[in-house]
């Protein structure tokens, strides 16, 4: 008998035990589906990127994308500072050889630098490779202050030049590209823009020759730091210009190249990826050589069809003529499509000295000018003398009469 009661009790803990478990997991059950789900935000799409590229002397349009989109250019921004500095030299406002003391606000500035350090100095030569080779922000900022006195004047001095540039998109608001914290304004610009700036840069050599150094030793007994720009090594024919990168600009780049006399210049931002940015800056100038041809429109001495009346003068009309050449580059199949366009004076009064500029030819393609050179007299043009003033005299007189007596013989 005890030894049932005993069993009982164990199949009646046995019993009880399973009933709980069996409980639980209802439990468990009628939790799991009425706690809510949790929903995974999808990450916002990445903005669409943009593309612009360009022939650099004429700035035809070969292909774009988005070339108007407003956007950070990060340190792209740079190659305004590159110009201006390369303007000032020209004018003789600096010279390479002008020592920079470095302020504590440079030694501050953070990313991509040659970690300078207050109190040292540098010539503006060694801090503007800097900023070409090595994009540098410490380095534009303490060009920025030793030239201009101060960052904000330096920035009043690029915005301004921007507008007279026709850059119409962009207000900057840094020497360098860094972001500029939250709820303050950032540079912001496009493609069209950054290409209008890079077209002006490459007319300086001083820039070209910063921007096409693959490498650069930044301090005595350190090693060599190498351009950001990828494409000097992969592309035939790129000497420049300027990488750029940050959260909010994405992968961007500006890049020339040129070829056979011609110069492409294209600019990509945006990408998500910074190899994408190389490739597709590489197909865009390849594309954009395949498509368009190098022509002599105007030989220089070139005479113009159209004579120019000469008054007070032996020779009754001249002949003007261009004073360089004109070489446009061309898509191929826009060629037959190229305008001649003198513009001369309706007359010109001698006495006129040889090689007198007498107005202009221009090439134009769809109503815009593509280049244009000046028209010359080849020879001068001697003022009329007394006996030859009243030989003209009586002839005008003889074509006068003529004429009255041909009116009256119709009337």
């Amino acid at each position: 008998m005890r030894g049932f009661v005993r069993w009982m009790g164990v199949f009646l803990c046995i019993v009880l035990l399973c009933s709980t478990a069996d409980a639980a997991r209802q439990t468990r059950k009628g939790s799991a589906k009425a706690a809510p789900k949790t929903v995974r935000k999808a990450a916002p799409p990445a903005p669409p990127v943009s593309f612009i590229c360009i022939e650099a002397e004429s700035g035809m349009v070969l292909a774009e994308e988005n070339a108007d989109r407003v956007r950070p250019p990060a340190s792209m921004v740079k190659m305004m500072l590159m110009l201006l500095v390369s303007e000032g030299l020209e004018k003789g406002s600096w010279t390479l050889d002008k020592t920079i003391t470095i302020s504590k606000t440079v030694e501050e500035t953070n990313e991509s630098q040659v970690f300078l350090t207050e109190g040292e100095q540098f010539t503006l030569s060694e801090l503007m490779n800097a900023v070409a080779v090595c994009s540098a922000n410490d380095a534009a900022l303490a060009v920025a202050e030793g030239l201009w006195g101060s960052e904000a004047d330096y920035i009043a001095a690029m915005n301004k030049r921007a507008q007279e540039l026709g850059m119409k998109d962009s207000l900057f608001q840094t020497p360098h590209g860094l972001p500029t914290g939250a709820g303050k304004p950032t540079d912001m610009t496009t493609a069209r823009d950054m290409a209008i700036l890079a077209q002006q840069c490459v007319k300086h050599p001083s820039v070209m020759q910063w921007v096409g150094q693959q490498e650069l030793k930044f301090r005595p007994g350190q090693g060599s730091r190498f351009n950001t720009n990828k494409l000097l090594w992969t592309v035939p024919g790129c000497d420049g210009m300027k990488t750029g990168f940050t959260n909010a600009a994405g992968w961007c780049l500006t890049a020339t190249v040129q070829r056979d006399g011609m110069r492409l210049i294209t600019v990509v931002m945006g990408f998500t990826d910074k190899n994408t940015r190389f490739a597709t800056a590489a197909r865009l100038l390849d594309t954009g050589f395949s498509s368009v041809e190098r022509t002599l429109v105007i030989a220089k001495g070139q005479r113009m069809n159209v004579p120019v009346q000469v008054m007070n003068c032996a020779t009754p009309t001249v002949q003007l003529v261009a004073e360089n050449d004109i070489w446009v580059t061309l898509p191929k199949s826009a060629a037959k499509g190229v305008e001649v366009v003198p513009r001369q004076p309706e007359m010109i009064q001698a006495p006129a000295k040889a090689g007198s500029v007498m107005g202009e030819v221009q090439v134009k393609l769809d109503g815009r000018v593509l280049a244009s050179t000046p028209l010359a007299l080849t020879d001068s043009l001697t003022a009329a003398g007394w006996k030859w003033k009243l030989q003209e005299s009586v002839r005008r007189t003889g074509i006068g009469l003529r004429r009255s007596r041909q009116l009256e013989q119709t009337s």
